[in-house]
């Protein structure tokens, strides 16, 4: 799904009338309002295809049903949800069904929603939390997803934490749902149109379906819980990804954009920034190996299926970095490694003439002169936080007889400082095929 619309059915009475109800109504609503827009939104575009960008969604507004959904003490069908979306739909109650349409459908406490048997939060056969799912009506598919209202029954629970916070579950769940939705929005899978783990038909949140993968998300003046989803890219869960390449600093504090060598005293002297760059190291920090695949338009900046990624990335010289214990120190020079510098590869050759440019003019209170691999500051470069823009490095997936493997390029400096030499490493890696 492209541009995620949310329409959400709050279905009984007590969504009106009781206040435990009405405060988790609120949390929904506010959630829905700004996720989409969000950078949990933006971690979606991982999954985007090429020519069918995922973009910002909206929400769509709710509505209230004041009637009760089953009788005291029974248990919703879904089949029975299916038609209430439809008999609202046609009321005008609700929107229209599109391709981006989705109607999210809340029961109230103690109404166990029953799919195929199984059964939510509670019931007969309690198994699940939420779902998604969709169906045809009059030639229109239908997008959809079921909260049941969080509980406890025997061993298993829907909360999220020790508090029993319906609306920090609901949260929870509806982060989880709608992400699928979008990156899978016909589950169970139609034929092989969606994304989701082929081994086990997980979905992207259903890997990272654990209380330790939940993540409180800033949008506006509020936070949010959300579900991580599993990243390709990272090799692992993400709660959020950026929806513009950030400005080009080091001087953030948490995870951080930036990549440096931890290990030396020197380390702020010199970083590099990717963009994206979602993998993490030991410390929770960008790690120093990115990898995307050619033509994945949220990481292939010329977004074309051609044999190159094009990686866009950035320099800092003497960051004031509160991630690091570092006393940023002079650079006198930098040194490319040969392996790029003397490469007969047209693209070594241009990536080389990239960087060594950009860094030539990162410090505006010195002078850089390029020669060979090296670059030589006059004088000594000392400006804090000096930073160049980004530029582009391309990586060439590699040919192997009738195929192709990923391509690997490994830029590696020796930098000078006036504390001591620090060498830094940055591995880039295309992948030949999405995904």
């Amino acid at each position: 799904m492209q541009h995620a619309a949310v329409f959400v059915i709050f279905w009984g009475p007590e969504w009106q009338n009781d206040p435990e109800h009405q405060a988790a109504a609120a949390d929904v609503r506010s959630m829905f309002q700004g996720l989409s827009a969000s950078p949990f939104g933006c971690s979606w575009q991982e999954w985007e295809l090429p020519g069918k960008p995922i973009g910002a969604g909206s929400y769509l507004g709710d509505e209230i049903i004041l009637t009760a959904p089953v009788p005291p003490g029974g248990q919703l069908a879904d089949a029975d949800i299916q038609a209430r979306i439809v008999t609202e739909v046609n009321a005008n109650r609700a929107p229209a069904a599109t391709d981006d349409t989705v109607y999210v459908v809340l029961p109230p406490k103690g109404v166990p929603v029953d799919a195929g048997g199984e059964t939510g939060c509670g019931g007969t056969n309690f198994i699940f939390c939420g779902y998604h799912n969709s169906f045809l009506n009059g030639g229109q598919r239908f997008r959809y997803a079921a909260l049941p209202y969080p509980c406890n029954q025997g061993a298993f629970t829907c909360f999220v934490d020790a508090q029993e916070n319906p609306g920090r579950t609901l949260e929870a769940l509806g982060s989880h749902e709608l992400a699928e939705t979008v990156t899978d929005p016909d589950a169970p899978p139609v034929a092989n149109g969606a994304w989701y783990e082929n081994r086990t038909g997980e979905e992207n949140a259903d890997i990272c379906a654990s209380v330790t993968c939940l993540a409180d998300l800033a949008i506006g003046p509020d936070s949010f819980t959300v579900n991580s989803l599993w990243s390709n890219l990272a090799e692992g869960c993400v709660a959020s990804a950026p929806c513009t390449p950030p400005p080009v600093a080091c001087t953030d504090s948490g995870r951080g954009t930036c990549t440096a060598n931890e290990r030396a005293p020197q380390s702020c002297a010199f970083e590099w920034l990717v963009d994206p760059n979602l993998t993490t190291d030991r410390k929770g920090f960008p790690d120093s190996t990115v990898t995307c695949a050619d033509g994945q338009a949220f990481c292939d900046a010329d977004a074309t299926n051609d044999g190159t990624c094009t990686f866009r990335l950035a320099v800092c010289l003497n960051s004031t970095d509160p991630r690091l214990v570092c006393t940023p120190s002079s650079v006198s020079s930098l040194t490319l490694s040969d392996k790029i510098v003397a490469s007969s590869d047209p693209a070594d050759q241009t990536n080389a003439t990239t960087l060594l440019d950009a860094l030539a003019a990162i410090d505006p209170g010195s002078t850089g002169t390029v020669s060979g691999g090296t670059v030589a500051f006059t004088p000594a470069a000392s400006t804090g936080n000096a930073c160049s823009g980004y530029v582009d490095v391309r990586v060439p997936v590699r040919l192997r007889g009738a195929g192709a493997a990923a391509g690997i390029r490994v830029l590696s400096l020796s930098v000078q400082t006036a504390g001591g030499p620090v060498r830094e490493r940055l591995k880039l890696v295309c992948e030949p095929t999405f995904p």
